[in-house]
């Protein structure tokens, strides 16, 4: 008996000096996300007000109106704004407000940024959204609309309590089980995060789940009509709206890949077809040959040098100023 408390003791301690190394060397980061980040009330799932919260490890602020600030005693003092929409990309998961490409433009412009960004989220949100937040906002002058591969799949992102609970009750208990512990050590563990993603191919996996939604007709047409939908509001408003296409790290972790590009070629096609300006972002990022633009182990999210790189890219492309 004493043998097996000595080895549980001498395991645990080899466990927490690894946990302790991945975290110092930032081999892999936490992937959890507080759930008191949301607002589940409203009909489309939005950031809570006047919050904080922690999310892939980094503590997070958002202002009265659910917007991502860099601190909580921020205050916008431009007459004129830009409002930013997008999922957790844009949003800037895993990595300081002022080292999010939105932070970085906010000390670039003289107009205030309203970051809108929420996990989850896709073109189905945006639209309503620019729509919403037109009436509320009579000081938006531009919108920034950041598209990520995954905006094809238009089922919730973050689901209400409600709607967890009944579809978590037609899951085997094992799977609850299950769900519970990937998601205790998605918030707990960088070494998990680290092993999960050596095992499963957590990027590849990702990657080939969404893509083949661009083979789907009846996801691209509605997809066409959302867009569609977005740019004659726009119009009428006499709003304008840049949209921007960001890359898979996969994608650019296997050289960009001309097989791997199909997912783009649809959402250029789509744009294309209805005579819509798109920045495609996907070419500088595989003619970049800086390395660590994104999180490690992640299919999606940019990393601090990331994040730098797509700033750069905006403050060229939007002369931003």
């Amino acid at each position: 008996m004493r043998v097996i408390i000595i080895n549980l003791i001498i395991f645990s301690l080899l466990i927490l000096f690894t946990e302790f190394t991945v975290r110092a060397f930032k081999l892999s980061q936490l992937q959890g996300v507080d759930r008191n980040l949301f607002n589940l009330d409203s009909e489309t799932v939005l950031n809570q007000r006047n919050t904080e919260a922690m999310i892939f490890g980094i503590k997070a602020y958002t202002d009265k109106n659910g917007f991502r600030i860099p601190s909580k005693d921020f205050k916008y003092k431009y007459s004129s704004s830009i409002l930013v929409l997008g999922d957790s990309v844009s949003f800037g998961v895993g990595v300081d407000e002022n080292k999010t490409f939105i932070g970085i433009l906010r000390n670039k412009t003289n107009s205030n940024i309203y970051n809108a960004s929420v996990a989850g989220h896709n073109i189905i949100d945006y639209s309503f959204l620019i729509k919403d937040y037109q009436e509320t906002f009579k000081d938006i002058s531009r919108v920034m609309v950041f598209i990520c591969l995954n905006d094809a799949h238009f089922s919730k992102g973050v689901i209400k309590n409600n709607e967890l609970q009944e579809k978590q009750s037609l899951e085997p208990f094992y799977i609850k089980i299950l769900k519970k512990v990937n998601i205790y050590l998605r918030n707990k563990s960088a070494l998990f995060v680290l092993l999960k993603s050596k095992f499963t191919k957590s990027d590849e996996r990702h990657f080939n789940l969404l893509s083949a939604y661009y083979n789907d007709q009846n996801i691209l047409k509605k997809y066409k009509n959302t867009i569609f939908e977005m740019q004659n509001f726009s119009k009428l408003k006499k709003i304008k709206v840049d949209y921007f296409v960001l890359p898979y790290s996969y994608q650019i972790k296997e050289n960009c890949n001309e097989d791997l590009m199909h997912p783009q070629k649809k959402i250029n096609e789509i744009f294309f077809d209805l005579k819509i300006n798109i920045h495609d972002l996907t070419n500088e990022f595989c003619q970049n040959k800086e390395k660590k633009l994104f999180l490690n182990y992640d299919p999606v999210h940019l990393s601090e040098k990331g994040h730098q790189f797509v700033s750069n890219l905006l403050i060229k492309k939007l002369n931003i100023n």
